[in-house]
């Protein structure tokens, strides 16, 4: 079955100033992907990557995005019961790396320090998969 991405942009974002700065506190990062329902004939999807940055123990995130995929199938196909297929693994590491890019540039204009961020280090885990999303990230 070929995947063709149609289309991809930013969802929304919001980034804030941590609330504290526990020196040298490790930024740990989370992400998902979610599927909104399909075409009625199975072949045009929309996917959207969720991203969340937090400080060290913190459980409130200083910045989360969404990236939205629309992508289209060869054939019909429900992506909720493939959650684990490798396309949409590459989809949650690009989104998360798209992401990355914008929240960097906010940051770098508020003087906050650059997050870094190598998608390559990104470990895949699959989750308890609840009705509406799919996978896992943590970087």
């Amino acid at each position: 079955m070929q995947f063709d991405i149609s289309r991809d942009f930013l969802d929304g974002l919001m980034i804030q100033q941590p609330t504290s700065r526990e020196g040298q506190a490790e930024i740990k990062a989370a992400g998902q992907l979610h599927f909104l329902p399909s075409s009625p004939d199975g072949t045009m999807h929309t996917a959207i990557v969720t991203f969340q940055l937090s400080l060290g123990a913190q459980e409130q995130p200083f910045a989360r995005a969404g990236w939205r995929f629309l992508f289209t199938t060869s054939a019909a196909f429900e992506p909720k019961n493939d959650p684990n297929h490798a396309f949409f693994g590459n989809l949650l590491v690009v989104g998360a790396g798209k992401i990355m890019v914008q929240l960097n540039n906010l940051a770098m204009h508020a003087n906050l320090p650059l997050i870094p961020f190598e998608p390559s280090r990104m470990q895949l885990q699959a989750q308890a998969q609840a009705p509406a999303q799919a996978g896992g990230a943590t970087a």
